[in-house]
Order: C-alpha cells, then structure tokens, then sequence
C-alpha cells in the first residue's frame, strides 16, 4: 500500500501537481481524509478499501491531467517550465497536501496494516486514478 501512495505522490510531486478542475473532487477528497482521520481507526479492511477507492476516484481529475502533462513534457521538455506553471496556476498545492495527509491517516489506521500486503488492490487503486505503472 505504501507504494500506491508513494507511487501516486510521486506522480504528483513528480510533475509538479495539479489541482482539480472543478472544486467538487478536492472538496470530495478532503471529506474522505477528513473521516479517514475520524472515523478510521473503527474501519475495516473492506470499509477502508471503499473510502480509499473514493479518494482514488474524487482525485483522478488531477491525477489524468498530471499523466497528460507529462506526456507532453516528454514530447518537449523545453516547455517544462511552462506546464509546470500552470500546474501551479492551479492549485496544485492543495493535492500535494491531500495526498499527504491521507497517508498519514491511513498509517493509524488498524486495517491499513493488511491493504499494505494487498498487490491487487494497490492496482485496482492505481488504475482508479489513472495512474499507469
């Protein structure tokens, strides 16, 4: 599991970030950390999977841009500069700390113990958020 979210911040980080288009899946993601911190600690495996699965989905706006953006970084990295500008035009801050804290909430949390040993479900999660690895 430390790997799905090292993974995905990287991606993240790695590309500078990238806020969502829309309000709705940060503010969507923040409610999940936000119950992650809570709530989580009373989940189980399958509750926790459901809530991460959530925050996989309220986050794949950003994490498709970010992927979308590397590509044509790759394409022409003399205009680095320029996508990473706008990446930070758009908040992309505000992921960055998300991803951050729900890391740190999922580590407290009992049943994260076993999705860290889950290779299918790190996957499953990935391709949610549109990360390819």
């Amino acid at each position: 599991m430390k790997k799905i979210l090292g993974f995905a911040l990287v991606a993240l980080m790695g590309v500078f970030m990238l806020s969502c288009s829309n309000g709705g899946g940060i503010e969507k993601a923040k409610e999940i950390v936000q119950e992650l911190k809570d709530k989580g600690a009373n989940m189980n495996v399958d509750e926790l999977k459901t809530k991460l699965m959530d925050f996989a989905n309220a986050i794949k706006p950003v994490t498709e841009k970010v992927a979308e953006i590397g590509k044509k970084i790759e394409a022409d990295p003399s205009k680095a500069l320029d996508y990473a500008n706008e990446m930070k035009e758009a908040g992309a801050e505000e992921i960055e700390g998300l991803m951050s804290e729900m890391e740190a909430a999922c580590n407290k949390i009992p049943a994260f113990k076993e999705l860290e040993k889950d290779p299918d479900f790190q996957k499953k999660m990935l391709e949610t958020m549109g990360v390819n690895m």
